[in-house]
């Protein structure tokens, strides 16, 4: 991708006013040469790194948006938690998660909550029937609908996207003959860290050698590769070269 076309699609991205669900769309339509799983990559990067920036202040801001979800929740219709979402600019589901801590707040299960948010509130989100509070299950429920980064359902896609790629990636290797070892295979032999596919046989490309493979079913920019570098390339290159 040239460099002017990656910055035009992050300048609109950290622009855009609204849910990311209707940003992916107007990327689409701007930007209909790029696949649409790039155009969402480079979306959830962008996401990522503004929700790092603005997590601690939306974690101290959570008393506000308690307040301000029960001032609605009688004179608005059905999905005002979303609507609370796209005016702050914040996921739908991270304003669930920020209000399924405060209702639980002062309960048995308050310290679960706290050290395991990934697993308490990832339930309730992703079984809304879970909440005992009709109102808010239902609002609860819309933002997973509305969520097009922080669902179950989207973590979901993701995973799922990322074994497609690897099913491809060993698909593409095995008809060009090359000769390779999976992960599955490699932690047979002990390894902790290991790369989609070891070849067993070398090949050269663009006059480098290359001596195994990692798939991400992502857009990586360079800090994303910086990133990779450090947790995951650096381990292979002394363990594989």
């Amino acid at each position: 991708m040239d460099v002017s076309v990656y910055d035009e699609i992050v300048s609109f991205i950290g622009n855009f006013k609204g849910l990311s669900k209707n940003c992916s769309k107007k990327l689409e339509e701007l930007f209909p040469s790029i696949n649409s799983d790039t155009l969402y990559s480079i979306l959830c990067n962008e996401y990522q790194r503004k929700m790092r920036r603005i997590y601690g202040k939306t974690q101290n801001n959570r008393d506000y948006f308690w307040k301000l979800f029960w001032e609605k929740i009688d004179r608005e219709k059905p999905g005002m938690l979303v609507k609370i979402a796209e005016e702050h600019e914040i996921p739908p589901c991270l304003i669930a998660k920020l209000i399924l801590q405060k209702y639980y707040e002062g309960e048995a299960d308050e310290e679960n909550l706290d050290k395991e948010p990934a697993t308490k509130l990832y339930l309730y989100l992703k079984n809304t029937s879970l909440i005992s509070d009709g109102q808010l299950a239902q609002e609860i429920f819309l933002c997973t609908v509305y969520d097009s980064l922080y669902s179950p359902l989207a973590d979901i896609m993701k995973k799922s996207l990322g074994q497609q790629y690897e099913i491809r990636l060993q698909k593409e290797a095995t008809q060009r003959g090359l000769v390779f070892r999976d992960e599955e295979s490699l932690r047979k032999y002990g390894y902790d860290k290991t790369p989609d596919l070891k070849l067993e046989a070398p090949v050269a490309v663009d006059g480098f050698i290359v001596n195994w493979v990692e798939s991400k079913a992502l857009f990586a920019d360079e800090d994303i590769h910086k990133d990779y570098m450090k947790s995951q390339y650096l381990s292979y290159w002394n363990s594989f070269f």
